[in-house]
């Protein structure tokens, strides 16, 4: 992913990890910084050969399996689908990580990590994380800088199909650590869901759900637990697109007509082509947006605009 700076302006900030839970564990709003800390942890794979993303290999001939007899249940899609259906009307977020908790378990996972992000950018400031799992793993993954060489999180800027982790080939060396971070502390078995909100905007989310049983989500019943995985990630990541827009309008007071301003730069007009269609001076445009870009947190007008659509401000 690249390493592109962008300022986080208003409304876009990490929400971060941090609780004493240890198996349903919140990302509610508590702040951890990320330290230059290097990497704790080590490998034996070789960054030659490729590593199968969450398991090592497949068994010959599995049994029946654990995954495929919880998806067999008869409500399972129905079940899944009320829980995801109260992320809309969810007030806060701890409301939004209980039934997150809740639709991990009726989708059979043991824990969860869910990231909102933005694409191509490595900035954490933009990024938002809720957990389901031990909060020590995401503190060292901040602090390894992980986030830069995440082989999900890449999938999942550039791909919309839920698959196993394991069937996500990783063959350098930093990916392959971060996948080792990652079975170490609850996912051995891993299933990659992203969110997309489709043409035009930046922002994405993964639900990657675990499972400390190798194998967990491969082979048989997979296609039914990815139809009510799908449903829960959309659901959060439409709630998390819902919440930067109101944290955005309320923090920086944007008001219809600065949208209006931002609509106008992202489509490219210039403050002369704009005063005209407004019937005002172009000096008043330009101060417009220079007060605009202030109570944003941007050096200019481009910046300005940028953050609108990936703030689901504005439809790229």
């Amino acid at each position: 992913m690249s390493s592109e700076k962008k300022s986080p302006g208003v409304g876009c900030e990490r929400s971060s990890p941090s609780s004493s839970r240890t198996r349903s564990t919140s990302g509610d709003g508590a702040t951890t910084t990320p330290s230059a800390s290097s990497t704790r942890y080590s490998t034996s794979a070789s960054s030659e050969t490729p590593t199968n993303s969450g398991e090592a290999s497949t068994p010959a001939n599995p049994e029946k399996s654990a995954l495929a007899r919880i998806v067999a249940a008869a409500n399972y899609t129905e079940h899944v689908a009320a829980i995801a259906e109260r992320i809309g009307e969810a007030r806060d977020q701890a409301m939004v990580h209980a039934l997150l908790a809740e639709g991990v378990h009726a989708l059979g996972a043991e824990h969860a990590v869910f990231v909102s992000f933005i694409r191509d950018n490595a900035d954490l400031s933009a990024c938002r994380f809720m957990l389901v799992c031990e909060p020590d793993w995401c503190q060292r993954y901040l602090e390894a800088g992980c986030f830069a060489h995440d082989p999900w999180l890449a999938y999942a800027a550039h791909h919309s199909e839920p698959i196993p982790a394991s069937s996500l080939p990783v063959l350098d060396a930093e990916g392959q650590r971060v996948i080792a971070l990652a079975q170490q502390n609850g996912f051995a078995s891993a299933a990659l869901v992203p969110a997309h909100s489709g043409a035009g905007h930046s922002r994405i989310s993964l639900l990657c759900l675990g499972s400390t049983q190798p194998h967990f989500f491969d082979g048989e019943g997979f296609g039914r637990f990815r139809l009510g995985a799908r449903l829960l990630a959309a659901e959060l990541h439409d709630w998390w697109l819902a919440r930067i827009r109101r944290e955005l309008i309320v923090k920086a007071r944007i008001t219809q007509a600065d949208l209006e301003l931002l609509r106008h730069e992202h489509q490219g007009h210039s403050s002369k082509r704009i005063a005209a269609e407004l019937h005002v001076s172009k000096s008043s445009i330009n101060s417009r947006f220079q007060r605009m870009n202030m109570k944003l947190g941007v050096p200019n007008r481009r910046l300005a605009a940028r953050l609108a659509v990936e703030c689901g401000l504005l439809i790229g």
